[in-house]
């Protein structure tokens, strides 16, 4: 029976065979696989990719650490009170009423005795030997008392400055009225210049004394040298 079996199979193999002749003539090339070549290739790509990752590590990226920005720190400015005092009591700015610790500011004290030169005739220069001429100085009285023409007068002043300027016949010259604070007096000296010529600058140095007999307000005539007077000429006839 296996035998019979064994028969039949191969007669039907050689049939196949024979069909297989006949029909195609010369034989036939085997279809390729399809899914056994992609799966091939794939095993392949992640080989290669396992090998690349082996020989070119990558070092993990570390996130930077944030630096905290420094907080902003508002600081609070005091402004500085000027505290002015007049008059030796303290303003009325302090609020504590006590003592304070700020230098005082003196208080300004007008002069008693003051003057203040108006205008002056002639002024200071060059004058001609010999002449006589009066110099007249506007003074005006800017201190607090009235100069009594009792008590108060005009003297020249003799000291290094005033060498050889002694020019006027009087060295004291007495007010003809008072003069009250504010108000303006002419005061005239006499002058006479000397015969001869000097080329260096003379002063001649005046001042007004008050009633405790001190010189406060003093002016000058500064002469800076001389010429000789222009010489007559005769008449003709």
């Amino acid at each position: 029976m296996v035998k019979s079996m064994k028969s039949v199979s191969l007669g039907i193999i050689i049939a196949g065979m024979l069909l297989l002749t006949s029909c195609g003539g010369a034989s036939q090339e085997p279809t390729p696989d399809v899914a056994a070549i992609q799966t091939e290739a794939v095993m392949q790509a992640m080989a290669q990719l396992t090998v690349d990752a082996a020989l070119n590590p990558s070092a993990t990226p570390v996130p930077p650490t944030m630096t905290p920005l420094p907080t902003a720190t508002l600081s609070t400015v005091t402004p500085t009170v000027k505290v002015v005092y007049s008059g030796g009591s303290s303003s009325s700015s302090s609020s504590s009423g006590g003592s304070s610790s700020k230098t005082k500011i003196p208080t300004y004290t007008p002069d008693v005795y003051k003057c203040e030169i108006v205008n002056q005739t002639p002024w200071d220069g060059p004058q001609m030997t010999g002449w006589i001429f009066d110099g007249v100085w506007t003074v005006k009285n800017t201190g607090l008392v009235t100069w009594d023409k009792d008590e108060y007068y005009v003297t020249w002043i003799e000291d290094e400055s005033t060498e050889d300027s002694d020019w006027s016949p009087k060295h004291l010259y007495k007010f003809s009225e008072d003069v009250d604070p504010y108000e303006t007096v002419d005061i005239t000296i006499d002058f006479q210049m000397p015969t001869h010529p000097f080329s260096k600058m003379k002063v001649s140095q005046w001042g007004i004394v008050n009633d405790n007999g001190d010189i406060f307000c003093r002016f000058y005539l500064a002469v800076t040298y001389t010429y000789p007077s222009p010489t007559k000429t005769p008449d003709d006839d």
